[in-house]
Order: C-alpha cells, then structure tokens, then sequence
C-alpha cells in the first residue's frame, strides 16, 4: 500500500514538474535550436550585411563584449588565440594549470568612431604576474570625464572582477581593486551592469550587478548536465563596499547578458533604476527594479516581468538614446561548440534583434503600465556571413550606425543600420 502510495505521489511529481517545465520548454526548443526559425532579418535590415566593414581585424579579434560611450567603442578582446582556445571558462575551456609558464595578457581596446583610430590600452600598475583573461565589462561615469571599469576576468586560480579608473583622452587604464566573490557563490561570473553614482556613501561605492552563469566551475559532467537540462543553476549577485556579494536572484538558467540606464536623464522615467538579465536556456529577458543603495533590503529588488525570445540571446546593450534594448545571441546553439573548435570549418549562426522600450501603453508608459512591445530582427544569419557566433551588438539611429561583434569575429563589424537611406543621413 504505501509502495503504491509512492508510486501515485512519484508519478503526480513527474506530471507536474512536465505541464509546468519540460512541455513548455519542449515546445520551444525546435525554435531556439534555430530548426523552425526563418532565417530573414525584418526587411528594413535586408541589405545591411552589404554595407558592413571589420574595424581593425588584426588587432580585434574574439572581442566577445565591447561598450559604447559618446564617440569611443571600448572592446574587450583576446590577444593570445592559442591561449584563448587552452583557457577561457564561459566555453568550458580549462586547458591550462597554474603551473603552466605562460600569463594570460588579454586587451582593452578604444576605437575612435570617428577617426576610426584604434588604441590599446595600457595597464601600467597591473600585477604582471596575474592573469587577464578578460570576459563582460562595464563602464560607469563617476565624474565628468572619469570613469570607473569593471571587468569579470578569468584568472586561473579564480574567476574575479577587477576594477579599474580611465579618463576621458587618456591611453591607459589604471587598476583599482579586485573582488572575489567565490566564498559567496559567485564561481562563473559572466558579465556586469555598473550602478549609477549617485553620492559618496559606502552604498553606492563599487556597486554593480554581475551574473553567474554556472554552478559548476570545472566539472565537464556538471556543465553537460546544467546544459542539456536546463538546469536552474545560474544566479545575479549585487556588490557595494556596505554589502560585499549579495545573492539577489537564484534558479536563473543560464543567467548571461545584462545591462540597464546609467544616465541619469531616465531617473524621473518609468525606466529608472530598471535592469535587464538574460537567462539564455529559456531564451528569456527578465526585467528587474531595483531601489539605489538598498538592493541587499527586503523589497530593494523586485521582478518586473519576464520577456520570451525565440533564440538563445547572449549580451545585452542599450542604445545611448535609451530608446532600443538589443539582444545579441546563437541562432544554431548547437553548432556553437563545434564551431569554437573549428572555426574556419563550422558555422555558428549570428542573430540579433532590438526591442522599443518607448512605445507609449507598451512596455513601459508613462504611468508604468507593462504590455508587448515592437521587436525588430535586424541580423538572422545562418551561415555567419557577417560573423560567426554573435555576442554583442548594438545600433544608434541618429547616426545611422550598427555595430556587431562575436566569439570567434575578426574585428568590430560596422554597418549601415538603415541601408535605404543615403550613407550619414540622420534617421530623426
């Protein structure tokens, strides 16, 4: 009788955890494994791939994130590919030991988008002895021209955020700090979002939001397992000098891409203090409020509501006008590994869509109402003709400029957002 019982509530468990889980996963899964997709960009963004050029493909290569502030793309890349295919932990490579001679040198690059000037810069006061194996970054205005830099590096003996000072002019970075949050969970950091500096307290001192995308670090069978099952394993830490690691968000699959509004124009919106994490296994965007200063408080982060997608998106960025959220990602994940491994044989599908945050009675109107909003597909392309393995990208209408990078991309690629229009023309 109580075998039976068992069986009854065993079975009960499985049927739920199927109609609320796996089914609705089940069905999406054709779509996000690109086998149902169509594969045609909206058709205002038919032509773009003919209008692109690679930025500096020498010197750019692999840039998975990059940011762009005023005039400056800030990109930061692999400068050792050999090394980058031995050790670089978000694609499960962990080919190199402490032992092994060679350091990990990785590069932050500044491209001047007008001049088209690349410059690398220098680290003059970084320990030369430490790794950079450099990952998702943010940049955060701290006072007029001077900024402050965190950057998830991949050390080897520990997956960390350093952080770092630049001024606007200036062809160096300057090392400021490093924070380990191992001890607290945060064990595969993946990229970061820099909170706003609004006063001198200790809550708004290095305080950022940094997603952890796996539970296992190293374990192969773990990751595997994580993968394949869709595993809730990946979480969203906050820091600020008051705090430390604070967990804020657990049970995330995948937890990657993130990014929200720093300039403090948006803060009398209804998009102030809001920031967006991707959780790439549901092919999910989740929108989150949080309250300046008292995010580790009861009620200083709430969840908005989520957004669903019908790729496996990786980065996230904003347009500087705030008018554009874009989602950059894997349009084949499957491919993704066997491309990583041979990259000149396999392609990895590139996709790239934008979502309208400023539709009035759309996602965010002015009284907060939440509803759809216009979502437009600008790259979809399966054979990585603009480039394989798509991480970042982001657009700017005024000056009718798109820019997309990837894992595997030789430079920055920019292009005509528009191509029906005149080359410069403003999109006002």
């Amino acid at each position: 009788m109580e075998r039976d019982t068992f069986r009854i509530a065993f079975t009960a468990v499985v049927a739920l955890l199927a109609a609320y889980s796996i089914l609705p996963w089940a069905l999406r899964y054709p779509v996000l494994l690109g086998k149902t997709r169509v594969w045609e960009p909206d058709p205002q963004f038919a032509h773009l791939r003919e209008t692109c050029r690679a930025l500096h493909p020498v010197q750019l290569h692999g840039c998975e994130k990059f940011k762009i502030i005023g005039d400056s793309l800030f990109a930061a890349c692999a400068a050792d590919w050999d090394l980058r295919r031995k050790w670089f932990p978000p694609m499960g490579e962990f080919g190199m030991s402490l032992e092994d001679q060679d350091i990990i040198r990785d590069s932050l690059y500044m491209v001047d988008l007008k001049t088209k000037e690349l410059t690398l810069l220098s680290m003059p006061n970084f320990p030369e002895h430490v790794d950079f194996c450099v990952h998702g970054m943010d940049f955060v205005e701290v006072s007029p021209g001077e900024f402050s830099v965190y950057m998830v590096n991949h050390r080897r003996d520990a997956s960390v955020v350093e952080k770092f000072r630049h001024k606007s002019g200036s062809k160096e970075i300057l090392h400021l700090a490093t924070f380990n949050g191992i001890q607290q969970g945060l064990v595969n950091p993946n990229d970061i979002f820099a909170v706003p500096v609004s006063s001198s307290s200790s809550t708004s001192q290095n305080a950022f939001f940094v997603t952890n995308d796996h539970y296992f670090r190293t374990s192969r069978l773990g990751r595997v397992l994580e993968q394949y099952l869709r595993l809730p394993t990946g979480s969203l830490y906050y820091h600020s000098t008051s705090t430390g690691f604070h967990k804020v968000r657990g049970r995330l699959p995948s937890a990657n891409g993130i990014t929200g509004f720093q300039d403090h124009k948006f803060d009398s919106t209804p998009l102030a203090n809001m920031i967006f994490v991707a959780s790439i296994l549901d092919g999910v965007v989740t929108a989150y409020r949080y309250v300046p200063g008292k995010v580790a408080e009861k009620g200083g982060f709430t969840k908005v509501r989520d957004f669903t997608f019908d790729f496996v998106m990786d980065n996230l960025a904003m347009s500087q006008d705030g008018r554009w959220l874009y989602l950059t990602g894997h349009g084949e994940p499957g491919n993704l590994d066997r491309h990583w491994r041979s990259p000149n044989e396999v392609p990895s599908a590139s996709v790239s869509y934008r979502m309208s945050l400023t539709e009035l009675g759309a996602y965010f109107g002015n009284k907060g109402e939440i509803g759809e909003s216009r979502v437009e597909r600008i790259v979809v392309d399966r054979m990585g003709l603009i480039g394989n393995a798509s991480t970042t990208a982001v657009g700017d209408d005024t000056l009718n400029k798109y820019w997309i990078s990837g894992l595997t991309f030789r430079g920055i690629m920019e292009c005509n957002l528009y191509t029906n229009l005149p080359d410069g023309e403003d999109m006002d």
